[in-house]
């Protein structure tokens, strides 16, 4: 059964904590019928960046919502941006608006952004008890956007995808990120963006603590990367690229080990009832079954080899690709 529409009483006393921090209902902006109230804009102040040009701080634009679909259930949204129009997010759930703001005001606006040489990278955040869980966030390098979808999902891996803000997607090599790791997969173009997935293990809050220190260090590495000419990055990184070829084949590697290993068989003369015999034979439907057991599926394929790029700068996709 629906809730009906937020009386003017009640939104006098939801807000009566709100009211008493400085922030104003945006009337305009709420939508009684919905139960949610909005609040006006205000600049709230930054601090300056750690290894930053002195000068002013730089500040945030913050708004407030606030929702109350039932009786007892209040769920408040800060968005947060900053003056280059990264948007972060944080979202507590709790049935006391007043103490629902407390805790929302005690997570600073610098906690959601990191900046370094070269990149931006702002963080959504739900908050769960004592934690800050990571609900998605977005890196800017230049023109070019990383985007990872929400990372508290069920699932090993979760998924990410660059773009260019102004072009067609660039020309870059699929192991990219790939070289970071072991947790960063090969990318796949796919409707204009480079796709791939970003291995994220334990349970929360560590998975979240891992996602945040793995986009940093990605942000850093495409900074980098994108700074300098395509033929940079294989010299750089011609050990790493290779590994990433060596971890792609593993899967193909082991299927033909197992077809040299069967086909060997009849040359071993082993007795019928032997268990090594046995063992042998039976082993492909076994492993078969523990590969769809796995909680990650491996992808046979023949990786490309590493090559050095001749481009002298970064070009978009050509139509031929």
């Amino acid at each position: 059964m629906s809730q009906a529409p937020l009386t003017h009483h009640e939104i006098m006393t939801i807000v009566a904590p709100f009211t008493r921090s400085g922030r104003q209902l945006d009337l305009g902006a709420s939508d009684r019928a919905a139960r949610s109230l909005r609040f006006k804009p205000r600049q709230r102040p930054g601090t300056q960046p750690a290894g930053a040009t002195p000068g002013p701080a730089q500040g945030f634009v913050e708004t407030l919502q606030l929702d109350h679909p039932d009786a007892d259930r209040y769920v408040l949204t800060r968005t947060l941006t900053d003056p280059s129009g990264l948007v972060a997010r944080l979202e507590g759930e709790g049935p006391d608006p007043g103490r629902l703001l407390e805790a929302i005001d005690t997570v600073p606006a610098e906690r959601a952004f990191v900046a370094g040489p070269g990149f931006a990278l702002a963080q959504s955040h739900r908050l769960a008890a004592e934690s800050l869980l990571l609900t998605g966030a977005e890196v800017r390098i230049g023109d070019l956007r990383l985007i990872l979808s929400e990372p508290t999902r069920l699932g090993v891996r979760v998924g990410f995808e660059l773009r260019h803000a102004t072009t067609d997607a660039l020309a870059i090599p699929d192991d990219l990120l790939a070289v970071l790791g072991r947790d960063w997969s090969p990318l796949s173009l796919d409707s204009g963006a480079w796709k791939g997935s970003l291995r994220l293990r334990g349970k929360e809050p560590l998975r979240s603590r891992r996602a945040e220190d793995a986009l940093t260090a990605g942000a850093q590495h495409l900074a980098t990367t994108f700074a300098e000419p395509p033929a940079r990055f294989h010299e750089r990184r011609i050990a790493a690229r290779w590994a990433v070829v060596l971890r792609r084949a593993l899967p193909l590697l082991a299927c033909f080990g197992l077809i040299g290993a069967a086909a060997a068989v009849p040359r071993l003369h082993l007795a019928e009832n032997s268990g090594l015999r046995m063992l042998i034979f039976n082993a492909p439907p076994i492993l078969m079954m523990l590969f769809f057991c796995l909680r990650e599926l491996p992808r046979i394929e023949l990786p490309p080899l590493p090559r050095r790029s001749r481009s002298p700068q970064w070009q978009p996709v050509s139509p031929a690709h």
